[in-house]
């Protein structure tokens, strides 16, 4: 495909690019002219797939977990991405910072505080704990840990690491259906590729719009805290404006310029936030939090992988069958994204960056914010309640910067981080859309079409902004998490190709 195209001129599949389009769209219509309805109907969709699949969203979840760790162990961790003489794109700092910002986004700035307080004040049924106890702090933090540590990653290596295997073993296309060849051989039927691919790219644009949309109301919602006298709707259509501005300087500068250095300021801010409230906060426990967690972690472990006493629990289909619901409905697409930037490493070093050391800073920050934060609502129940009960989940934060002393401080960086966290996160989602969306491929697997990413990027942003203006952004997310029902067939399917290059590395990779 020539690179050098004129603006405006889109490269696109048409059969992949138009239905997804076209579909969000209709959505967002929907939801401004029948709200009701529309939030109805999807939401008992959404509860029907959480009821009837826990089980498989559960066990898959653990399953790939497992075959993460003895692929890692195997001698197929040896093998070199691209081939024994393929030489790396980015450095491992660099690497690791766009892994680590591209999976985690704006997810832990919020959820690091408000998941352990659900868990705090109503603790599973299942596990007979008593609300605000010692007990269900340690079971909060243990829960946290299991969220958001190696199994939302395992989701997403192993079909990365399947997609990087086979995609760089000779010319491929930009496909979800590269991951399947050891199952249906390197030819499979067109249209099936094309749904495949379709599929997935509706969850995960649809998973971007709302999760754009949360952020603008996240960062309007910060802003007005310091500046009430603004108008809420101009300025959340100049942070609109603002985003999408900042995306597009970073997507015409592609992977190696852009995207790195969006993510490795993004690493840098983390580790500034750290810092700082290591320092000046009350996280000076975080060896305590990190050995609690741990070991309530590791403890419940097998129990909630594979709902041994949670089964039917409505605590396991909020939480964690959601959780891995949202995680595969992402997995998919992202996965083309970290396989691609991953060639001339080793299939170790590749597990490495992308399954333990995210994990493992997960679970550090976990431990500074969760346990942080349950020990000032232990001090200060009733406070804590009444905000999550009324206020919602990200009021929870912004309680713990005050209660710590420093509010100012640390909701101004955390204001900044959340918008330097979505624009990261953003511009390498939409580097994936636009390839998956693209005709033809780039000689370079690293380039994609900035005219496509523009488009999505901009369509996104627009609709985006609809949503919290006019209709809200609840039904957009769920058709996200719905997503991750067709996800989960998808990537049973490729687990069986990770088994099947494990068994005889040769046979499929040379």
């Amino acid at each position: 495909m020539n690179s050098k195209n004129d603006f405006f001129k889109f490269n696109i599949r048409p059969i992949v690019f138009w239905p997804p389009f076209a579909l969000l769209i209709l959505a967002v219509i929907s939801s401004l002219l029948f709200p009701e309805l529309f939030l109805r109907s999807i939401l008992g969709i959404q509860k029907a797939i959480l009821t009837n699949f826990s089980l498989g969203f559960s066990w898959l979840s653990f399953g790939m977990t497992i075959l993460t760790f003895v692929v890692f162990l195997s001698p197929l961790g040896k093998y070199r991405i691209g081939g024994k003489d393929a030489k790396p794109r980015l450095n491992r700092i660099s690497w690791f910072a766009i892994v680590l910002c591209t999976t985690i986004a704006v997810g832990i700035l919020f959820w690091s505080s408000a998941e352990p307080i659900s868990h705090f004040f109503y603790p599973p049924d299942f596990l007979n704990i008593l609300p605000q106890s010692e007990a269900a702090k340690s079971f909060a933090l243990g829960a946290l840990f299991f969220h958001w540590g190696f199994t939302p990653y395992a989701i997403y290596a192993v079909p990365a690491m399947v997609f990087a295997l086979l995609f760089y073993r000779g010319k491929q296309n930009y496909t979800l259906g590269v991951m399947l060849q050891p199952l249906f051989g390197r030819s499979p039927n067109r249209y099936w590729v094309d749904g495949l691919d379709m599929l997935n790219l509706f969850s995960m644009v649809s998973g971007m719009a709302a999760a754009l949309g949360v952020g603008i109301l996240s960062l309007s919602g910060g802003i007005l805290a310091f500046f009430p006298e603004f108008n809420p709707t101009l300025l959340q259509a100049g942070i609109t404006a603002l985003i999408l501005l900042t995306f597009i300087i970073s997507s015409a500068t592609g992977i190696e310029k852009g995207i790195k250095n969006l993510s490795l300021i993004n690493l840098a801010f983390f580790g500034l936030i750290v810092f700082l409230f290591f320092v000046l906060g009350t996280a000076g426990n975080v060896g305590s939090s990190l050995s609690e967690g741990f070991g309530m972690y590791l403890s419940n472990f097998l129990d909630l992988s594979i709902q041994a006493s949670g089964s039917g629990s409505n605590w396991t289909y909020d939480w964690s069958t959601f959780n891995f619901a949202i995680w595969m409905a992402w997995a998919p697409i992202t996965a083309l994204f970290l396989g691609k930037i991953a060639i001339g490493r080793t299939i170790r070093e590749f597990l490495l960056i992308n399954w333990f050391l995210p994990a493992l800073f997960c679970l550090f920050w976990m431990a500074i914010f969760g346990g942080s934060t349950l020990e000032l609502a232990t001090l200060n129940p009733e406070l804590y309640k009444n905000l999550f009960d009324n206020s919602g989940a990200e009021s929870i934060i912004y309680q713990v910067f005050r209660d710590e002393g420093y509010f100012n401080l640390f909701a101004q960086l955390f204001i900044v981080g959340i918008f330097i966290s979505y624009v990261t996160a953003a511009d390498s989602s939409t580097d994936a859309i636009a390839s998956i969306s693209m005709k033809g491929t780039n000689e370079d697997a690293f380039q994609s079409d900035t005219n496509i990413k523009v488009l999505w990027g901009v369509l996104i942003g627009f609709l985006a902004w609809v949503m919290i203006t006019f209709s809200g952004i609840d039904g957009v997310r769920i058709l996200s998490v719905i997503g991750g029902l067709p996800a989960m067939f998808f990537l049973a399917l490729v687990c069986g190709s990770l088994i099947l290059i494990l068994i005889n590395p040769k046979k499929y990779l040379d």
